[in-house]
């Protein structure tokens, strides 16, 4: 099932998309509801991110080969994720414009598998991690690298207001396991890679992480991004596609 969050007729609404056709439900999204009467087509209503968290935490270097800010490359598995925030103020819509701080001189995309968590989550093994997943969705985390160089950490780097692009929609019944996930600017691709090289997957990220802290309904989960990360300007077209999903599309404004 896909899941949409929508703005149609000056509200705010949730609904399952079958093909172009967005329908009606009843209840929440975080709990029981039904599927109920066609409401619009996609094209007739403006896309939201589909999730609406009180906080995003990502889990850094989490693919083979992947690399970090200093350009060392990671082959093994740690021991546990490395995680950090991102401020929920980050959260981009599809197709909306985005912009990196005027003060980074080494603006990045990278294409991530993202999580929206669907009731309270504590102490969640990762055998019954699944229950407490919505959907997962396309993202694209804007990055400054050179602002991880300069600070020794992430704050000012991935916490920039539209950082955080999500969407196009929820994907409720999916496997993640071995999907293909790929970014692009204008056209031409960036990433290239399969979940199946995460170095933590999606079930034991959030075992991990609900060992010491809650989840709550609606937040999101960043589980890494592969090697490839590429560089992008004002001007730009760039675009996040994960199999099985769809694609996630922005363009880049002038820097603020």
């Amino acid at each position: 099932m896909k899941l949409v969050r929508f703005f149609w007729r000056q509200e705010i609404h949730w609904g399952t998309l079958e093909h172009d056709q967005i329908f009606s439900i009843s209840g929440s999204v975080y709990g029981a509801f039904e599927t109920g009467e066609a409401l619009c087509r996609l094209d007739d209503v403006k896309l939201l991110a589909p999730a609406e968290p009180a906080i995003m935490v990502c889990v850094g270097i989490n693919y083979q080969k992947a690399t970090n800010a200093e350009g060392s490359t990671v082959e093994d598995r740690r021991e546990a994720p490395r995680f950090f925030f991102k401020p929920a103020s980050t959260l981009s819509n599809p197709g909306d414009g985005v912009r990196y701080p005027a003060a980074s001189e080494d603006p990045h995309i990278e294409a991530e598998l993202c999580t929206v968590i669907k009731r309270s989550a504590r102490n969640v093994s990762k055998e019954d991690a699944k229950d407490y997943i919505l959907g997962y969705t396309c993202g694209n985390e804007l990055g400054a690298l050179d602002f991880v160089r300069q600070d020794k950490n992430v704050t000012r780097a991935r916490g920039f207001d539209t950082s955080g692009p999500l969407g196009p929609w929820l994907v409720t019944d999916l496997d993640t396991s071995d999907l293909s996930i790929k970014s692009r600017v204008n056209g031409e691709a960036r990433q290239d890679a399969r979940t199946s090289m995460m170095l933590f997957d999606v079930y034991e990220i959030i075992e991990h992480m609900t060992a010491f802290m809650t989840l709550q309904p609606g937040d999101v989960v960043w589980t890494g991004t592969p090697s490839g990360r590429s560089p992008s300007k004002e001007g730009d077209t760039i675009e996040v596609e994960i199999e099985g999903i769809g694609t996630l599309r922005n363009e880049v404004l002038a820097p603020n």
